[in-house]
């Protein structure tokens, strides 16, 4: 486990555990939380803050075409493949450097094209950056990422979190997640739903802090069925975008990088009591 701090902000990493980051507390607050046991045998994806690589969200069939052939994954969530293929692995620890963590993971087996992925944590009094990469030394391939936090609902038991998301367009999915078309709709609550064309970035309210969730990201995922967490995701490319080519290609000398910067700024009481 991977401890850093930053005035009163501390973060754990666990890179045995998928490169996931376990805690973010600021003060005595802890920011993170769970969503519960989740579908079978994928208990990873429901906790903490982890990286979707080399696709986010459902694959379609487990299976996409690039250049002129099909290819085939796992499907762990039948028969789709879900999150990608770095949350279930350890990950290796690249270097720490005073409020800094890189670590790395080498795409396995289960990946036709090799590759790899870094993740860096930067950690400040007033904000978390968390950055990826995505290499291939090698040949081309196709690569979409993303950040999968999960956020309490409450802290110490407190008035749940309220937030601001503002989406242009939701995709509107089959039975099984998968979108088939846009909507400006932004469609029934609770949301397990991705969207595209959002306004500005997503901001979170907790009692004691504000949290903007800053991004580059085209595409986000909010996930606010769960009862004890909620989950805004910020993607590089849509659910099931190697199939819809919606994608970056990755080859020598040209990497995929993303990253999310989660930034807190402390609440002013308004219940102040005058005599």
């Amino acid at each position: 486990m991977i401890e850093l701090t930053a005035g009163n902000a501390a973060i754990r990493v666990d890179p045995a555990d998928g490169g996931r980051l376990t805690s973010l507390r600021v003060g005595d607050a802890e920011l993170l939380g769970a969503g519960g046991a989740g579908p079978a045998g994928l208990g990873q994806i429901m906790h903490g803050s982890f990286l979707m690589a080399p696709f986010v969200g459902r694959l379609e069939g487990a299976r996409f075409t690039f250049a002129g052939r099909e290819w085939t994954v796992p499907a762990n969530l039948p028969p789709h493949a879900l999150h990608g293929l770095v949350f279930d692995r350890p990950w290796s620890v690249g270097g720490t450097v005073d409020s800094a963590v890189a670590i790395d993971v080498e795409l396995d087996e289960r990946w036709p094209f090799g590759g790899a992925v870094r993740q860096e944590f930067e950690l400040t009094p007033d904000a978390l950056t968390m950055s990826a990469t995505v290499t291939n030394d090698r040949r081309t391939m196709p690569a979409i990422v993303g950040f999968h936090p999960w956020f309490a609902r409450r802290i110490d038991g407190g008035p749940e979190v309220t937030y601001s998301f503002e989406p242009g367009l939701r995709y509107v999915c089959d039975d099984d997640g998968i979108p088939q078309h846009l909507s400006t709709s932004p469609g029934p609550r609770p949301w397990d739903d991705s969207f595209t064309a959002v306004s500005s970035a997503p901001v979170l309210r907790w009692p004691a802090l504000d949290l903007t969730v800053a991004s580059a990201a085209g595409h986000w995922i909010v996930c606010e069925t769960e009862a004890d967490a909620v989950c805004v995701e910020p993607l590089s490319g849509p659910v099931n975008g190697l199939n819809t080519r919606h994608y970056q290609l990755v080859e020598p000398g040209a990497p995929l990088r993303f990253s999310m910067t989660l930034h807190w700024t402390a609440r002013q009481p308004t219940d102040r009591k005058t005599t």
